[in-house]
């Protein structure tokens, strides 16, 4: 699901933006526990339009980005989005690796040669699937553990 290689990854619409705030997002609901290891809920199948700060950005084991968001106008609110790395089997396998592998251009761009750290305080602008992983300490974790992964926009 992670990397939009599933069986339903083909039921996710890219072009069919839901714009919300990072507060709102925080406000759907809650499905920490999880879940099947499919896409269950109506969110999982949508992807959402945010702008916030960027509170952390990390280099994960799986060599994916996790870029923790938080809301303009809410600081107690933010997200989890995650940047997937193209080279790995599953995204390899996603109908949409061509939109994954533009978003890693777009990530380059924007750090302009510089450290991704140096995102950090930064306003983004950013397009993601939503996905509901289970509480396991994620920095900048949401509420109800909605997440955007993965990112299929980025802009500054």
């Amino acid at each position: 699901m992670k990397t939009l290689a599933d069986p339903d990854a083909s039921s996710v619409n890219l072009s069919v933006l839901t714009p919300i705030s990072i507060h709102d997002l925080n406000g759907l609901s809650s499905h920490c526990d999880g879940g099947p290891d499919r896409r269950a809920y109506p969110e999982e199948f949508q992807v959402f339009e945010i702008v916030g700060r960027v509170t952390f950005v990390a280099h994960e084991d799986d060599r994916d980005y996790h870029i923790a968001v938080q809301d303009l106008d809410d600081s107690s609110s933010s997200v989890v989005t995650e940047l997937a790395d193209t080279m790995c089997s599953g995204a390899a396998m996603s109908p949409h690796l061509a939109t994954l592998r533009s978003v890693e251009g777009m990530f380059a761009s924007i750090l302009n040669g510089a450290s991704p750290t140096s995102l950090v305080g930064s306003t983004v602008r950013m397009r993601g699937v939503g996905f509901y992983d289970f509480d396991h300490g994620q920095r900048g974790r949401s509420k109800n553990c909605i997440e955007l992964h993965p990112i299929v926009f980025i802009s500054r």
